[in-house]
Order: C-alpha cells, then structure tokens, then sequence
C-alpha cells in the first residue's frame, strides 16, 4: 500500500512534466540568443573569428567591444554586458564585491594566451 506523500510526489512530478513540456512547445525553435561582451582589445581578432564561425552554425548573436580591460572589468561588474575579457584577473576584492552586489560568484577563465616580452631599450 502506498504512502498518500507518494502518490502526492507522483502527480507533483507529473504536472512538473507536463508544464515544462508545454511551455517548452511554445517557444519558437528559431528563438535567437544574444550575448554582448566588452573588455581587452588583444584577444578581439580571435574572438571575431570565433563568434563568426559559432553564429554561422546556431541562433546565437555575439557582439564583443574592444575597449580595453579595465572597460571590460567595469561593464561585467556594472552588469551592463554578459561577459568580458581582461588580461589580469579581478582581484579578492572586487570578486568579493560582485558577489555581494549580485549573490552568485562570478565564473573566470583564461581564454587566450599571448607572448610576455619586456620592452628594450636601445643604447646608442
């Protein structure tokens, strides 16, 4: 003999099912997804060319702006863009910040690598 709890549990996940089966019906197949970005100008010709191959094969909009990391780093943290690149890493401090302002942390990953190289100075 069931528990009545059981047979509550059943329909919940039942009707669960089922809404999400119907609100999943009626979005468009072709709804588009758009992401805009803002931050360092070093890693831009090769997220073009990543966007540009990523948007020719799905519903996706990818708008980056090279402004320079330090525009990059205020936009993500002013939630004025989806995403943002820099060439240094947010500090304790401002991550601490953002997860006070906003209640979820917020994801860093390197995406691009370059060369490191020390200016010279030519002696005459």
């Amino acid at each position: 003999m069931e528990i009545p709890v059981q047979n509550l549990l059943k329909r919940l996940t039942r009707t669960a099912a089922a809404t999400a089966l119907t609100l999943a019906a009626t979005l468009p197949l072709s709804a588009q997804v758009s992401l805009t970005g803002a931050g360092a100008t070093f890693p831009a010709p090769i997220y073009q060319k990543w966007f540009g191959a990523y948007q020719s094969i799905g519903n996706v909009q990818i708008n980056y702006q090279p402004i320079g990391s330090g525009g990059g780093i205020k936009n993500v943290t002013e939630g004025t863009v989806d995403f943002g690149a820099s060439d240094a890493a947010l500090t304790d401090d401002q991550l601490a910040a953002y997860k006070a302002a906003n209640k979820h942390d917020l994801l860093l990953f390197p995406t691009v690598l370059g060369p490191r190289y020390r200016p010279t100075t030519c002696r005459a």
